[in-house]
Protein backbone atom coordinates (compact mmCIF):
# COMPACT_ATOMS: atom_id res chain seq x y z
CA UNK A 1 0.00 0.00 0.00
CA UNK A 2 1.45 3.20 -0.74
CA UNK A 3 1.72 6.16 1.83
CA UNK A 4 0.80 9.75 0.81
CA UNK A 5 1.37 12.89 2.63
CA UNK A 6 -1.57 15.09 2.77
CA UNK A 7 -0.89 19.01 2.10
CA UNK A 8 -1.70 21.04 5.16
CA UNK A 9 -1.74 25.01 3.90
CA UNK A 10 1.36 26.61 5.28
CA UNK A 11 2.87 23.59 7.32
CA UNK A 12 4.24 21.02 4.81
CA UNK A 13 6.15 23.22 2.67
CA UNK A 14 9.59 22.10 0.60
CA UNK A 15 11.57 22.96 4.30
CA UNK A 16 9.28 20.78 6.29
CA UNK A 17 8.97 17.83 3.43
CA UNK A 18 12.43 17.49 2.73
CA UNK A 19 13.27 17.43 7.45
CA UNK A 20 10.55 14.97 7.23
CA UNK A 21 11.25 12.72 5.07
CA UNK A 22 15.24 12.87 6.15
CA UNK A 23 14.33 11.90 9.63
CA UNK A 24 10.98 9.31 8.58
CA UNK A 25 11.61 8.10 5.31
CA UNK A 26 8.39 6.10 4.02
CA UNK A 27 6.20 8.55 2.26
CA UNK A 28 6.16 7.94 -1.27
CA UNK A 29 4.71 10.90 -2.53
CA UNK A 30 3.79 13.87 -1.16
CA UNK A 31 1.59 16.88 -2.18
CA UNK A 32 2.17 20.49 -1.72
CA UNK A 33 -0.48 22.80 -0.31
CA UNK A 34 -2.65 24.45 -3.11
CA UNK A 35 -1.21 26.62 -5.73
CA UNK A 36 -3.91 29.14 -7.00
CA UNK A 37 -4.87 29.50 -10.61
CA UNK A 38 -6.69 32.23 -10.62
CA UNK A 39 -7.26 35.06 -13.38
CA UNK A 40 -3.99 36.66 -13.22
CA UNK A 41 -2.36 33.59 -14.76
CA UNK A 42 0.47 33.99 -12.61
CA UNK A 43 1.26 32.25 -9.29
CA UNK A 44 2.87 33.85 -6.57
CA UNK A 45 7.08 33.44 -5.79
CA UNK A 46 6.49 31.84 -2.99
CA UNK A 47 4.54 28.79 -4.58
CA UNK A 48 7.16 28.74 -7.20
CA UNK A 49 9.93 28.13 -4.60
CA UNK A 50 7.69 25.70 -2.83
CA UNK A 51 7.39 23.21 -6.36
CA UNK A 52 10.75 23.94 -7.87
CA UNK A 53 12.69 20.84 -8.51
CA UNK A 54 16.01 21.50 -7.07
CA UNK A 55 13.59 22.06 -3.45
CA UNK A 56 12.54 18.64 -3.94
CA UNK A 57 15.14 16.72 -4.90
CA UNK A 58 15.13 13.80 -2.01
CA UNK A 59 11.25 13.19 -2.63
CA UNK A 60 8.08 12.59 -4.84
CA UNK A 61 6.22 15.34 -5.20
CA UNK A 62 2.80 16.17 -6.65
CA UNK A 63 1.50 20.09 -6.95
CA UNK A 64 -2.10 20.85 -6.06
CA UNK A 65 -4.14 23.10 -7.87
CA UNK A 66 -6.63 25.40 -6.55
CA UNK A 67 -9.41 26.80 -9.17
CA UNK A 68 -13.10 26.54 -10.58
CA UNK A 69 -12.06 27.82 -13.94
CA UNK A 70 -11.57 25.45 -16.94
CA UNK A 71 -9.06 27.51 -18.35
CA UNK A 72 -7.15 28.78 -15.42
CA UNK A 73 -7.01 24.85 -14.60
CA UNK A 74 -5.47 24.47 -18.19
CA UNK A 75 -2.68 27.66 -17.69
CA UNK A 76 -2.12 25.91 -14.13
CA UNK A 77 -1.69 22.88 -15.62
CA UNK A 78 0.50 23.68 -18.74
CA UNK A 79 3.05 26.09 -16.26
CA UNK A 80 3.35 23.11 -13.63
CA UNK A 81 4.28 20.93 -16.76
CA UNK A 82 7.22 23.35 -17.18
CA UNK A 83 8.99 22.37 -14.16
CA UNK A 84 8.77 18.61 -14.87
CA UNK A 85 5.94 17.59 -13.05
CA UNK A 86 3.80 14.85 -14.78
CA UNK A 87 1.15 14.52 -12.12
CA UNK A 88 -0.85 17.42 -11.00
CA UNK A 89 -3.98 17.13 -8.17
CA UNK A 90 -7.39 19.82 -7.95
CA UNK A 91 -8.26 20.88 -4.68
CA UNK A 92 -11.58 19.55 -4.02
CA UNK A 93 -11.20 19.29 -0.76
CA UNK A 94 -10.22 22.65 0.89
CA UNK A 95 -13.38 23.48 3.46
CA UNK A 96 -11.95 26.87 4.71
CA UNK A 97 -15.11 29.27 4.72
CA UNK A 98 -13.02 31.91 2.96
CA UNK A 99 -11.78 29.26 0.24
CA UNK A 100 -14.95 27.56 -0.07
CA UNK A 101 -17.71 30.50 -0.28
CA UNK A 102 -15.70 31.52 -3.82
CA UNK A 103 -17.08 28.02 -4.96
CA UNK A 104 -13.58 26.34 -4.82
CA UNK A 105 -12.35 23.42 -2.97
CA UNK A 106 -14.67 21.71 -1.19
CA UNK A 107 -17.22 24.55 -2.19
CA UNK A 108 -16.79 23.30 -6.10
CA UNK A 109 -18.86 20.43 -5.12
CA UNK A 110 -21.96 22.16 -4.05
CA UNK A 111 -23.40 22.08 -7.50
CA UNK A 112 -22.38 18.61 -9.68
CA UNK A 113 -24.12 19.92 -12.83
CA UNK A 114 -21.27 23.09 -13.06
CA UNK A 115 -18.56 20.76 -11.57
CA UNK A 116 -19.40 18.15 -14.84
CA UNK A 117 -19.46 21.42 -17.19
CA UNK A 118 -16.16 22.33 -15.96
CA UNK A 119 -14.42 19.02 -15.95
CA UNK A 120 -15.91 18.42 -19.85
CA UNK A 121 -14.28 21.87 -20.41
CA UNK A 122 -10.83 21.40 -18.38
CA UNK A 123 -10.10 17.93 -20.02
CA UNK A 124 -10.73 19.16 -23.30
CA UNK A 125 -8.63 22.14 -23.08
CA UNK A 126 -5.43 19.96 -21.70
CA UNK A 127 -6.07 17.17 -24.42
CA UNK A 128 -3.05 15.91 -25.88
CA UNK A 129 -0.57 17.14 -22.60
CA UNK A 130 1.28 14.58 -21.13
CA UNK A 131 -0.18 14.80 -18.15
CA UNK A 132 -1.91 12.41 -15.62
CA UNK A 133 -4.47 14.08 -13.02
CA UNK A 134 -5.72 13.31 -9.88
CA UNK A 135 -8.66 15.03 -7.45
CA UNK A 136 -8.36 15.72 -3.79
CA UNK A 137 -12.22 15.28 -2.48
CA UNK A 138 -14.67 15.13 0.45
CA UNK A 139 -18.34 13.50 -0.03
CA UNK A 140 -20.45 16.93 -0.18
CA UNK A 141 -21.07 20.21 1.47
CA UNK A 142 -23.60 19.60 3.25
CA UNK A 143 -25.48 16.14 3.09
CA UNK A 144 -23.55 12.69 2.61
CA UNK A 145 -26.12 11.73 -0.01
CA UNK A 146 -24.45 14.32 -2.66
CA UNK A 147 -21.59 11.68 -2.68
CA UNK A 148 -23.38 9.86 -5.09
CA UNK A 149 -24.00 12.53 -7.73
CA UNK A 150 -20.30 13.32 -7.07
CA UNK A 151 -19.07 10.12 -7.78
CA UNK A 152 -20.63 10.08 -11.02
CA UNK A 153 -19.52 12.88 -12.71
CA UNK A 154 -15.96 12.24 -11.69
CA UNK A 155 -16.54 8.27 -13.24
CA UNK A 156 -16.92 10.31 -16.44
CA UNK A 157 -12.94 11.99 -16.40
CA UNK A 158 -9.73 10.63 -17.33
CA UNK A 159 -8.80 10.79 -13.76
CA UNK A 160 -5.76 8.59 -13.09
CA UNK A 161 -6.26 8.42 -9.03
CA UNK A 162 -9.33 9.79 -6.23
CA UNK A 163 -8.11 10.89 -2.93
CA UNK A 164 -11.10 10.69 -0.94
CA UNK A 165 -11.58 12.66 2.74
CA UNK A 166 -15.08 11.22 4.08
CA UNK A 167 -16.49 14.56 5.47
CA UNK A 168 -18.42 16.84 4.81
CA UNK A 169 -17.67 20.83 3.72
CA UNK A 170 -19.78 21.82 6.38
CA UNK A 171 -17.87 19.34 9.05
CA UNK A 172 -14.24 20.92 8.54
CA UNK A 173 -12.59 18.35 10.53
CA UNK A 174 -14.84 17.76 13.25
CA UNK A 175 -16.97 14.69 14.15
CA UNK A 176 -15.61 11.10 12.58
CA UNK A 177 -15.18 10.31 9.32
CA UNK A 178 -18.76 9.19 6.99
CA UNK A 179 -16.97 5.50 6.25
CA UNK A 180 -20.68 4.85 4.48
CA UNK A 181 -20.17 7.51 2.04
CA UNK A 182 -16.35 6.18 1.52
CA UNK A 183 -17.66 2.79 1.38
CA UNK A 184 -19.93 4.19 -1.44
CA UNK A 185 -16.98 5.40 -3.34
CA UNK A 186 -14.65 2.64 -2.93
CA UNK A 187 -17.68 0.32 -4.18
CA UNK A 188 -18.96 2.63 -6.88
CA UNK A 189 -15.68 4.59 -8.45
CA UNK A 190 -14.20 4.01 -11.84
CA UNK A 191 -10.51 4.94 -10.58
CA UNK A 192 -8.40 4.27 -8.20
CA UNK A 193 -8.82 5.34 -4.46
CA UNK A 194 -7.07 6.56 -2.09
CA UNK A 195 -8.15 6.76 1.53
CA UNK A 196 -7.62 10.36 3.93
CA UNK A 197 -8.20 11.09 7.30
CA UNK A 198 -8.30 10.09 10.96
CA UNK A 199 -5.23 8.01 10.69
CA UNK A 200 -3.34 8.40 14.22
CA UNK A 201 -2.09 4.98 14.98
CA UNK A 202 -0.68 2.33 13.33
CA UNK A 203 -3.62 0.37 14.37
CA UNK A 204 -5.95 3.03 12.48
CA UNK A 205 -4.02 2.73 9.18
CA UNK A 206 -4.10 -1.85 9.36
CA UNK A 207 -7.73 -1.25 10.10
CA UNK A 208 -8.05 0.85 6.61
CA UNK A 209 -5.75 -1.30 5.11
CA UNK A 210 -8.03 -4.45 5.70
CA UNK A 211 -11.17 -2.92 5.36
CA UNK A 212 -10.76 -1.85 2.16
CA UNK A 213 -8.31 -3.73 0.36
CA UNK A 214 -8.27 -2.40 -2.89
CA UNK A 215 -7.19 1.16 -1.96
CA UNK A 216 -4.19 2.27 -4.24
CA UNK A 217 -3.24 4.26 -0.87
CA UNK A 218 -3.84 5.98 2.16
CA UNK A 219 -2.81 9.45 2.91
CA UNK A 220 -1.89 10.89 6.48
CA UNK A 221 -1.80 14.35 7.50
CA UNK A 222 -2.62 15.35 10.61
CA UNK A 223 -1.65 12.42 12.08
CA UNK A 224 2.20 12.73 10.94
CA UNK A 225 2.24 16.36 12.40
CA UNK A 226 0.68 14.46 15.79
CA UNK A 227 3.42 12.05 15.77
CA UNK A 228 6.15 12.02 13.25
CA UNK A 229 6.73 8.45 14.70
CA UNK A 230 3.55 7.11 13.24
CA UNK A 231 5.68 6.23 10.16
CA UNK A 232 8.14 4.16 12.05
CA UNK A 233 4.75 2.82 13.62
CA UNK A 234 3.52 1.75 9.87
CA UNK A 235 6.43 0.45 8.72
CA UNK A 236 6.77 -1.84 11.63
CA UNK A 237 9.79 -0.60 12.95
CA UNK A 238 8.34 0.38 16.45
CA UNK A 239 7.69 2.93 19.42
CA UNK A 240 10.04 5.88 17.98
CA UNK A 241 12.29 7.05 20.86
CA UNK A 242 11.22 10.76 22.76
CA UNK A 243 14.98 11.76 22.26
CA UNK A 244 14.65 10.93 18.58
CA UNK A 245 11.85 13.23 18.56
CA UNK A 246 13.52 16.11 19.83
CA UNK A 247 16.38 15.55 17.75
CA UNK A 248 14.23 16.12 14.57
CA UNK A 249 12.24 19.03 16.46
CA UNK A 250 15.45 20.80 16.55
CA UNK A 251 17.01 20.03 13.43
CA UNK A 252 13.92 21.63 11.90
CA UNK A 253 13.85 24.45 13.45
CA UNK A 254 17.37 25.00 12.63
CA UNK A 255 16.25 24.88 9.48
CA UNK A 256 13.71 27.13 9.51
CA UNK A 257 15.90 29.84 11.49
CA UNK A 258 18.76 29.33 8.53
CA UNK A 259 15.54 30.21 5.96
CA UNK A 260 14.35 33.08 7.35
CA UNK A 261 15.85 36.63 7.66
CA UNK A 262 14.11 37.17 10.55
CA UNK A 263 14.57 34.03 13.41
CA UNK A 264 10.59 35.31 14.75
CA UNK A 265 9.51 33.92 11.47
CA UNK A 266 10.91 30.40 12.55
CA UNK A 267 9.37 30.54 15.93
CA UNK A 268 6.19 31.15 14.13
CA UNK A 269 6.68 27.92 12.03
CA UNK A 270 7.40 25.83 14.75
CA UNK A 271 4.04 27.47 17.09
CA UNK A 272 2.06 26.04 13.70
CA UNK A 273 3.20 22.61 14.08
CA UNK A 274 3.01 22.88 17.96
CA UNK A 275 -1.28 22.92 17.70
CA UNK A 276 -0.76 19.35 16.14
CA UNK A 277 2.40 17.74 18.34
CA UNK A 278 0.19 19.05 21.44
CA UNK A 279 -1.33 15.86 21.58
CA UNK A 280 1.99 13.74 22.28
CA UNK A 281 2.95 15.73 25.49
CA UNK A 282 -0.18 15.40 27.94
CA UNK A 283 0.21 17.31 30.91
CA UNK A 284 2.33 19.90 29.91
CA UNK A 285 0.06 22.65 28.75
CA UNK A 286 1.54 24.89 31.25
CA UNK A 287 4.52 24.54 28.80
CA UNK A 288 2.59 24.87 25.47
CA UNK A 289 1.78 28.33 27.13
CA UNK A 290 4.90 29.44 27.18
CA UNK A 291 5.37 27.69 23.65
CA UNK A 292 2.85 30.19 22.20
CA UNK A 293 3.88 33.46 24.34
CA UNK A 294 7.59 32.20 22.94
CA UNK A 295 8.58 35.71 20.95
CA UNK A 296 12.13 35.19 20.46
CA UNK A 297 14.45 31.99 19.58
CA UNK A 298 15.97 32.00 22.83
CA UNK A 299 12.37 32.05 24.32
CA UNK A 300 10.79 29.32 21.96
CA UNK A 301 13.88 27.22 22.52
CA UNK A 302 13.51 27.18 26.56
CA UNK A 303 9.95 26.67 26.58
CA UNK A 304 10.96 23.52 23.78
CA UNK A 305 13.34 22.11 26.03
CA UNK A 306 11.34 22.31 29.03
CA UNK A 307 8.16 20.09 26.50
CA UNK A 308 11.29 17.60 25.99
CA UNK A 309 12.82 17.11 29.23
Amino acid sequence: MKLYFAPMEGITLSVFRNMFDAWFPGTDVYFSPFLVANQTLHFKNKEIRDILPENNERICLVPQLLTNKADQFAWGIRELETYGYSQIDLNLGCSMPQVAKRGKGAGFLADPEVLDRFFDDAFEQIRGENVKISVKMRIGTKDPAEVRDLVGVVNRYPFCEVIVHPRLMTDLYSGDPDMDAFRYVYDNCVHPVCYNGDIYTAEDYSRICSEFPRLCAVMIGRGFLRDPGLMRAIRGEGETPPSYIRDYHDALFAAYCSLYPDPRQAVTKMKELWYYMRHRFEGKERVLKDIKKAASPAQYREAANRMFS
